[in-house]
């Protein structure tokens, strides 16, 4: 296959990759079926002859701006906190970049640079793999290990006066850095949204959702498409913001650990 038809095929499987929707459709065929079963057997809250068939429609503004509201602050806060981790990563690459950069400008004579790369990598890979370990897993911390073997490294280094005090602090800076990135992830990863929030938003996204059918059941034949997508809508936001409020893990949604992982591992053999 020709390199344009590839990267034209990559392209638009990207624009159409959704990772939640394996989960989202058992839900939304759930709701298709339970406004189908309504429309068919249940009489509504209100009906045409009566009142009118829109004489609900102030009821469905409201609720729809509660819900509005709630879906946006939920989506705000899941995207912030990966956003955050995203931001720790990209920093992590810098630092070690820099790290290895300096290394090799300030300590040309050192025959342990490899040593050095080689700790910066697998702090990068203990941490990824720390962050998809479930919460207090026993064992050593290994991030802090790779850590401890980097400021050794740079301490021979100035014990052994290949480098000087101000290249020392220099140096010591950027390895520094990487445990306050390892404890801003542990952070995001430790402090999820509070459970008595999600628990109210989806209470009242399943409430919401059960009584929507009754309320458009006008015999118009708009309900279930109107059903479909309003669930469509409010539980995939709601799955989306789950699957990335812990961004550090293998989802679809998460972050590419993999291959920032992979980067930082070119960075130190330049």
């Amino acid at each position: 296959m020709p390199e344009k038809e590839k990267n034209a095929i990559s392209t638009v499987s990207r624009v159409f990759r959704f990772p939640v929707l394996g989960r989202l459709w058992k839900y939304v065929v759930a709701a298709g079926i339970y406004a189908a079963l309504v429309v068919q057997f249940g009489r509504g809250l209100f009906t045409a002859e009566k009142t009118g068939p829109y004489n609900r429609t102030g009821e469905l503004v409201i609720a729809g701006i509660i819900f509005g509201w709630l879906m946006s602050f939920r989506t705000q806060t899941a995207y912030a906190r990966w956003w955050d981790g995203r931001g720790l990563w990209g920093q992590l690459v810098n630092e070690t970049r820099n790290l290895v950069l300096k290394a090799a400008a300030y300590a040309p004579e050192a025959t342990d640079r490899d040593q050095l790369g080689a700790a910066l990598v697998r702090f990068a890979e203990s941490l990824r793999d720390r962050l998809r370990l479930p919460r207090k897993t026993p064992g050593p911390h290994l991030p802090m290990l790779a850590t401890g073997e980097v400021f050794a490294i740079i301490e021979s280094w100035y014990k052994a006066r290949k480098i000087d005090g101000f290249r020392f602090q220099a140096l010591d800076r950027h390895a520094q850095e990487l445990m306050n990135v390892c404890g801003k992830c542990e952070k995001i990863r430790a402090t999820p949204l509070a459970a008595s929030y999600r628990g109210l938003l989806r209470k009242g996204i399943a409430g919401y959702l059960l009584l929507l059918p009754w309320i458009l059941n006008d015999g118009i034949g708009w309900t279930v498409p109107l059903v479909l997508f309003v669930s469509y809508a409010v539980v995939g936001l709601e799955l989306i913001a789950t699957s990335i409020e812990d961004p550090f893990g293998n989802d679809g949604d998460d972050l590419p650990i993999d291959e920032i992982v992979e980067t930082i591992r070119n960075a130190t053999n330049p």
